[in-house]
């Protein structure tokens, strides 16, 4: 980061503007690109924030791999919810799996949509246009 400049706004004391240096985007291009860890999908959308900086053919096969990523967690899910179910005939809000499986349900629906937001963004990147 470099001062750039200040800036007065009324009464208020100036505000000091920085600018990124060239190294500093460097370093944000590298973090872009770095795979970040499986499931921290907050790390994910902040590198994807500035994914603008990168190469769409490199940030394409990023996406696929999170789609990758979400496929799987959606097949371990509906596994757990087989087993679940398979374990009682009918699930009321009175057993203690109703909560488990409706929650697992949600994890399904959230990676879900995940994996179709994946799928917009490399059809974007592709046409290079959102």
């Amino acid at each position: 980061m470099q001062l750039q400049s200040y800036e007065r706004e009324s009464y208020r004391p100036a505000k000091k503007v920085y600018k990124i240096t060239d190294m500093g985007i460097e370093r944000l291009k590298e973090w872009v690109i770095k795979p970040s860890e499986p499931g921290n999908w907050d790390e994910f959308l902040l590198m994807q924030y500035n994914s603008w900086l990168v190469d769409p053919e490199v940030l394409i096969r990023i996406m696929e791999d999170r789609k990758q990523e979400h496929d799987q967690r959606i097949k371990e899910y509906r596994v757990k919810v087989a087993a679940l179910r398979e374990q009682n005939e009918r699930l009321t809000s009175e057993n203690p799996l109703f909560s488990s499986v409706a929650l697992i349900e949600m994890g399904i629906l959230f990676e879900s949509s995940c994996r179709e937001w994946c799928d917009k963004m490399i059809d974007c990147l592709k046409k290079n246009e959102i």
